[in-house]
């Protein structure tokens, strides 16, 4: 754990910001088992590692992320299942997995875990179990139309949609590219909604895979 720590640390400069995130993984170990499920599955450090480079991106210091209202769209959850293998992009390049169909620690809702270690404000929203997180979150269907629709407008800081295209579960609902990116157009107008004036989009899969349609 202390060599993913110092992973992390490359992302920022000041000494407060290494210790910050340094508090952030060791109070995950404490509340999640991190270490063990970082021995059990390689992986999970590299989607850490792909969450924090994303939050280095858009937030110069990690002093900036505190009390920021942070909405994660397909967060992940206790009951994401694995696909038979999986390729993870992280600031690092690509990683290939391969796994059984099972429950998988690599899909739990790591980035919402990290942001309330942080000391912002994350809401997650997902379609399986998120019962026992700490981060405010919401069971939420979004391939159903207007998913997002209970949410204020313009009541978040920053937003990410991360994993939802690449989800088992969601590509065997909507097994048609068309069906998926109307979900894609729906997620991106409900992110262009919800996003505060001057607030960040952090990271958007939905506006990605639109981009490569055009």
């Amino acid at each position: 754990m202390d060599q993913l720590i110092a992973r992390l640390g490359q992302f920022w400069k000041d000494p407060q910001d290494y210790l910050q995130i340094s508090m952030a993984i060791q109070a995950l170990d404490t509340r999640y088992a991190l270490f063990k499920k970082l021995n059990k599955e390689p992986g999970v450090a590299e989607i850490i590692e792909q969450m924090a480079g994303r939050l280095a991106h858009s937030f110069e210091r990690l002093s900036d992320i505190k009390n920021k209202k942070i909405l994660d769209i397909a967060c992940g959850s206790n009951t994401s299942k694995m696909p038979g293998s999986i390729h993870v992009n992280t600031p690092f390049g690509g990683i290939s997995l391969g796994g059984s169909r099972g429950y998988t620690a690599l899909f739990e809702p790591w980035f919402c875990r990290m942001l309330f270690e942080l000391g912002a404000k994350p809401f997650g929203v997902d379609f399986g179990d998120l019962e026992k997180e700490v981060f405010e979150h919401k069971r939420v269907d979004l391939g159903e139309p207007d998913a997002l629709a209970f949410l204020l407008k313009g009541s978040f800081d920053a937003i990410q949609d991360s994993r939802l295209f690449g989800s088992p579960e969601f590509t065997a609902q909507f097994p048609d590219q068309a069906d998926r990116l109307k979900v894609a157009e729906e997620i991106v107008r409900q992110e262009k909604r919800l996003l505060k004036k001057g607030g960040i989009i952090i990271h958007s899969d939905a506006m990605d895979l639109l981009k490569v349609e055009d």
